[in-house]
């Protein structure tokens, strides 16, 4: 079915944000690249003005991140390495499908915080939220941390820099494979804690501290 004249205006804005931002995008460009004879009154038929197309371009562009992150693997696993290892692949894959959001936000965000918080808050803290559930609630005893928040903020800050990296140089960091990366990073969250704490005040061994209050001195 051939795309709607309100879908081929959207996609013309943007596509046309991305490559020469808010500022330098025209309506007339807009009704160009969408297949309208410019000043034929055809984009004021569907949107107000540059900024309403662009503000529906953004609220279209979340809905399908939204939709994309409910296609995640979920419920429980008899595998939770195997599990976490297929479910960090699939968000790799989600933050390449959402490359076109991202490069609105990081383009635009100065002229539209009030969407740049929304997006963020949704995308990014929600995301958090609902990743530490699925950590706590289908991993356990697996995957069982203290600030499972915290935990899975390394791993959302993992999972960006190797897609970032991979986007910048165009070849994943030293050869190493998505799967490889998705594998080794869910050993790392589901591998048990090996011996006591550190002390968080000056990094010796609490335990031995107990026991031996002089020994660290």
């Amino acid at each position: 079915m051939a795309p709607s004249t309100r879908a081929r205006i959207l996609d013309a804005a943007l596509e046309l944000v991305q490559q020469v931002g808010f500022t330098g995008t025209t309506v007339t460009a807009i009704e160009e690249k969408a297949g309208l004879s410019p000043g034929s009154g055809g984009f004021y038929r569907h949107f107000r003005s540059k900024e309403d197309v662009f503000r529906a371009a953004i609220e279209r562009e979340l809905e399908r991140a939204q939709r994309y992150r409910r296609e995640f693997e979920r419920g429980a696993v008899d595998d939770p390495r195997a599990a976490l290892s297929r479910r960090l692949l699939q968000q790799l894959d989600y933050m390449a499908r959402i490359r076109p959001l991202i490069n609105l936000l990081a383009r635009e965000h100065g002229q539209f915080p009030d969407l740049t918080s929304r997006i963020g808050g949704i995308l990014l803290d929600q995301g958090i939220v609902e990743e530490a559930g699925h950590l706590t609630r289908d991993l356990r005893p697996h995957v069982d941390h203290d600030d499972p928040h915290a935990l899975l903020t390394v791993v959302v800050s993992a999972l960006t820099g190797y897609h970032l990296a991979r986007q910048f140089f165009g070849h994943p960091p030293a050869e190493v494979t998505p799967e490889r990366f998705a594998a080794t990073l869910a050993a790392l969250v589901t591998s048990p804690t090996t011996g006591p704490a550190p002390c968080a005040r000056c990094g010796h061994d609490e335990q031995a501290a107990a026991a031996d209050p002089h020994g660290a001195e």
